[in-house]
């Protein structure tokens, strides 16, 4: 994985990390804005539950908007297939692939 982030319209992707992060946190999907500069994240957490993570970085505003929910297996498979056609569709086959072995791994398992 040479090149770990990609840039479409005013989305920059990270590529998954299976490592979890301070939080324990595993991080499927990433996609950051910087106008407005903005985060979205879906993945596993300390608890083995999927998540939805938005938070907002511009400015104060709109700081109470963010959020971190718990979400179901299905609802982050289904953003991971929403990646896996926009990768498809800006020819980012090494991506495409990524995404498609996690449809296929121990991450989108029940408990």
């Amino acid at each position: 994985m040479k090149d770990n982030t990609t840039y479409i319209a005013p989305w920059r992707y990270k590529k998954p990390n299976f490592v979890p992060n301070k939080e324990g946190n595993i991080v499927l999907i990433s996609k950051a804005s910087f106008g407005p500069l903005e985060v979205y994240e879906w993945g596993i957490d300390a608890d083995n539950n999927a998540f939805e993570r938005y938070e907002w970085l511009e400015n104060d505003f709109y700081q109470y908007e963010n959020y971190c929910i718990t979400i179901s297996r299905e609802a982050l498979r289904e953003q991971i297939q929403i990646v896996i056609s926009l990768f498809q569709n800006n020819g980012l086959t090494e991506w495409t692939a990524i995404y498609e072995k996690i449809l296929r791994s121990k991450y989108l398992e029940g408990r």
